[in-house]
């Protein structure tokens, strides 16, 4: 029989490949900064001494300096500068000080994608930005805050991993996708990617659950408000990261604002945040 043509388009090579490399082993997804985890599990134990966690921090020079730089930044700081990481505790508090670093010690592993430094910066952007208003968001609701800023960073880490994946794949097929290809792949490949990382990285049960069920927290088995506060959190964010592209009034008109039990009211005094929320965005971009 005579040869067919062959009718795989970039995406599902790419994709195909992605998928049997993780399989395989061949293609390994990234761990959790080290750091970074030591620092989520100290802050989520009630027996954990304060000393511990600026210790911690000190362990790595660039992270305990850009810390302490966000720590004075004007975000956060309030009265005296903070020169010491133990002062920086006292100052904010553990909770605080913690966030700030996991924040930090991500980055540098997780928001990384060569050849796509432009998609990296926007998700990091947004991904910040939606930590920031999950904060105000479980400040209105007298929730934890530091949680919800947590489920808010990382929500979609799926993203910047698949681009990790898709840019070792692409050199190595010599395959270069375009950007409304590169969209496709990435939204199809990062859910499954987030649920994956989530267990492999041990990360709290409602990181896990919220990662995974932001977009339809209905459906979510537990965390049901936490993952609506997530879904709230990451769409203010599209309007810090691309406020052209957002309708503000149809986002008050989201059944998730009444879900969380806002009135117009609460919802209005939200977007009042924008400019204290665009102020931790700029702080903690390294």
């Amino acid at each position: 029989m005579p040869n067919q043509p062959d009718t795989t388009s970039p995406v599902q090579t790419v994709a195909s490949a992605i998928v049997q490399g993780i399989k395989s082993g061949k293609l390994e997804l990234p761990v959790m900064p080290a750091v970074a985890s030591k620092i989520l599990a100290l802050t989520n134990d009630p027996n954990a001494d304060m000393a511990e966690l600026s210790k911690l921090i000190h362990s790595d020079q660039s992270i305990a300096s850009q810390t302490l730089r966000i720590a004075n930044s004007a975000g956060y700081a309030s009265g005296e500068p903070i020169v010491s990481l133990q002062q920086a505790v006292t100052r904010l508090g553990m909770k605080l000080l913690g966030e700030i670093a996991i924040a930090v010690s991500i980055q540098s592993d997780i928001f990384k994608a060569p050849g796509f430094e432009k998609q990296i910066r926007s998700l990091l952007r947004h991904a910040l930005a939606a930590g920031a208003y999950g904060r105000e968001i479980a400040r209105k609701r007298r929730r934890n805050v530091e949680g919800q800023f947590l489920c808010g960073l990382l929500h979609s880490v799926g993203r910047p991993i698949a681009l990790q994946l898709v840019a070792k794949v692409q050199d190595r097929l010599g395959i270069t996708l375009e950007d409304q290809e590169l969209k496709q792949i990435v939204a199809g490949l990062s859910p499954k990617v987030a649920t994956k990382v989530a267990i492999d990285w041990k990360l709290p049960k409602q990181l896990q659950i919220t990662t995974v069920y932001y977009n339809n927290y209905a459906a979510a088995p537990t965390f049901k408000d936490e993952c609506a506060a997530t879904y709230l959190s990451q769409r203010f964010a599209n309007w810090i990261v691309n406020p052209v592209g957002t309708n503000i009034i149809e986002l008050g008109r989201d059944p998730v604002v009444e879900y969380l039990n806002f009135y117009q009211d609460d919802f209005q005094e939200l977007l009042t945040k924008k400019e204290d929320v665009k102020a931790v965005v700029s702080a903690m971009e390294l």
